[in-house]
């Protein structure tokens, strides 16, 4: 199997640079999977009562938790070099690149598409394509926007998806589906970011 990565951010508040918790789910390309999870404390104690509600996260949770820069040696050691994915990956690569871009912290390369437009795409019959009605379609039960649970749906979807098109390499995969996978990138503004997507 080609290697492949998922992952899931959730975020103290509507900045995209205030990650509380990130899950990855790293498929090796031996079969085995690789699997990370920490709660992070934002660069700002500042919690949404609305993501609150979401993901049960709470300021008492992290406030003894390191900060991003602390994890990203081993978040980029599972990235590196991978083909990523997120369902609605506009929000979850915009949180990645305002980190990085907070913290000043080298980016990495890496290609990532999203499992929502595929799961569009590939099941386009479902209601909607939100991660808990795609996942559970295909038969996954989860904890919903807990991170670590959200990742592993991601690789799930991902997993079917290769299935479906009989082949185990992501890339090949994407282009059967007619799914573009896109290089990240870090825009170094140092300034305040919109959210990026709906929460999925």
């Amino acid at each position: 199997m080609t290697p492949f990565a998922a992952i899931d951010f959730e975020t103290a508040g509507y900045d995209p640079a205030s990650a509380c918790s990130l899950g990855v789910v790293a498929a090796n390309e031996d079969g085995s999977v690789t699997e990370w999870h920490r709660l992070i404390r934002p660069p700002v104690m500042r919690f949404a009562p609305g993501c609150i509600a979401i993901h049960g996260i709470r300021p008492e949770d992290v406030e003894d938790k390191p900060e991003f820069p602390a994890f990203w040696p081993e978040i980029a050691s599972l990235l590196r070099g991978r083909v990523v994915f997120a369902h609605n990956a506009q929000f979850d690569m915009g949180v990645l690149g305002a980190t990085l871009d907070r913290y000043d912290l080298p980016e990495i390369p890496f290609r990532f598409g999203c499992t929502a437009r595929l799961a569009r795409h590939v099941w386009a019959g479902l209601p909607r394509h939100k991660l808990d009605v795609v996942a559970g379609a295909l038969g996954f039960s989860f904890r919903h926007h807990d991170a670590l649970d959200d990742a592993r749906a991601c690789a799930f979807i991902v997993r079917k998806a290769l299935e479906r098109s009989g082949t185990d390499d992501v890339e090949a995969m994407m282009k059967t589906q007619r799914q573009r996978l896109h290089a990240f990138r870090v825009h170094r503004t140092k300034q305040d970011y919109a959210l990026c997507g709906e929460l999925l």
